[in-house]
């Protein structure tokens, strides 16, 4: 009776890792949890197949013969069922052991947390690995890098769920700019991350080293290979040939991979998984502010935000059609709503480039919101640190920041400039709530440059009611 010895051998290394940490288990309530039915018969399975293991396969038959004599055929079968397997390499020492340690104590309360978000996002990874023919088990490198948070920032700068710092982000097609950072985005993050691995993998022959480069640099990990005429992670990591962090990221790697594969099994019973990652296409306008597609939608901006991590300002960017992700089923309404919007009311928001002595409050004096608002629209901005040039997203309408919108006085014009106006016939165009001077020349296809240079406007500010003076002969 040899047909499950095979089977036996391969799960040897999970069952075994199950028995050396059985006796770390620990739970933060008072009361143990409900142990789960067959956990008693997977820890009984796991001392015959760690048997297995240490005794080779001579012993098989009998050790088999004893499991269907505990357990009987039928239960064998469903415990083999039950059995998880990785398609990365799996690996057992001190090392792993200290990490697998740590995330049942120290670490336990985070590491239950990224438990909850791999629900959300995993199957959408696990999808792009299998699609790019890859281990599907390297969605556990977005566990260690960033507890699958797409908001995840580290002092290295790198930013997303796969930690890409813009250099490398770009390098595999990632858009890192003002408007968007594509390093967000979990999808296209997602992609970038395996043909990133993939390369590191081609190089090194190693998932092991692929993962060690993935954190340390590739670079990193040849002169250690150089300097140690050995391709084996775990030689380098004794010799202390990589970083303290890379020689960790391995061990930590596995680690994670055992857990998350069977969290009840090493104590995390109560997990409840996010719902998978399921949204609607819509397109989109450029320069569409996402308050004005939620309320299309009939979503909240923050429900918008979510499936859209990448636009840092609220706004799909200018100059281009964009694809947006809405929360699944909302889409058909969407298409419904957007159509009547008038296409002045789809932008909520104004460009202000800093001058000379700008100030944060004359800015949000000037276009009648609240420094807070601003500051909501602009991550980051420091208001003692403008620097002249610098551009600020201002809301002027809508419900993206919290902000009271006021309707004030109108201040002072800017600073006039000679006008330098071509001859020729000319519109005159009257300036609407929620126009913008980038989306007027647009519109007449002309450049900001020139409405700005025959209007005699020092800044790109307008205001509703301005009459901007447009030279039509300019673009025959």
């Amino acid at each position: 009776m040899r047909r499950g010895c095979l089977w036996l051998v391969a799960s040897a290394v999970l069952v075994a890792t199950g028995c050396a940490t059985t006796g770390a288990r620990k739970v933060s309530t008072s009361e143990e949890p409900a142990v789960p039915p067959n956990a008693a018969r997977v820890d009984s399975l796991a001392l015959l197949l760690a048997e297995v293991e240490r005794r080779g396969e001579p012993v098989a038959e009998a050790v088999e013969a004893e499991v269907l004599d505990m357990f009987g055929e039928s239960d064998l079968d469903e415990l083999k069922a039950e059995t998880p397997t990785w398609d990365i390499p799996i690996t057992m020492n001190q090392s792993v052991k200290r990490w697998l340690e740590y995330f049942q104590g120290d670490g336990r309360a985070n590491f239950a947390v990224y438990l909850e978000r791999a629900g959300r996002y995993e199957p959408m990874m696990r999808a792009v690995f299998r699609d790019a023919g890859l281990p599907e088990d390297l969605v556990y490198v977005s566990l260690i890098e960033s507890g699958f948070s797409p908001s995840a920032y580290s002092r290295a700068r790198a930013v997303g769920l796969w930690q890409f710092i813009a250099s490398t982000g770009r390098l595999y097609g990632l858009e890192v700019s003002y408007w968007v950072d594509e390093r967000r985005d979990p999808i296209l993050a997602t992609k970038a991350a395996a043909a990133h691995l993939k390369d590191l993998h081609d190089e090194f022959g190693s998932w092991y080293l692929a993962a060690a480069a993935y954190n340390g640099g590739a670079s990193r990990v040849r002169r250690g290979i150089s300097r140690s005429g050995s391709d084996d992670f775990w030689t380098l990591a004794d010799r202390r040939l990589l970083r303290r962090e890379t020689r960790n990221y391995v061990p930590k790697l596995i680690a994670a991979a055992l857990i998350a594969k069977q969290p009840a099994h090493y104590g995390f019973f109560e997990v409840q998984a996010e719902a998978p990652l399921a949204y609607d296409l819509v397109q989109v306008p450029d320069a569409t502010s996402l308050d004005v597609v939620a309320d299309a939608c009939g979503v909240s901006v923050a429900e918008l935000a979510e499936l859209n991590p990448q636009l840092l300002r609220g706004v799909s960017p200018p100059g281009q059609r964009y694809t947006l992700r809405a929360p699944a089923g909302s889409g058909h309404r969407f298409a419904m709503n957007f159509a009547k919007v008038a296409p002045n009311q789809r932008v909520t928001w104004v460009q202000h480039v800093v001058r000379r002595g700008d100030t944060l409050s004359e800015i949000a004096s000037a276009y009648g919101v609240s420094v807070s608002a601003i500051q909501a629209a602009n991550q980051g901005v420091e208001p003692r640190r403008l620097r002249p040039g610098q551009r600020l997203v201002v809301p002027r309408a809508g419900k993206l920041p919290s902000y009271t919108a006021t309707t004030q006085a109108r201040p002072s014009k800017p600073v006039q400039v000679e006008a330098k106006r071509p001859d020729g016939p000319y519109i005159t165009y009257r300036v609407q709530g929620g126009d913008s001077l980038w989306a007027i020349a647009r519109k007449y296809e002309v450049t900001a440059r020139d409405l700005m240079l025959w209007n005699g406007l020092s800044t790109s500010r307008i205001y509703p009611g301005d009459e901007v003076r447009i030279y039509v002969a300019a673009n025959d």
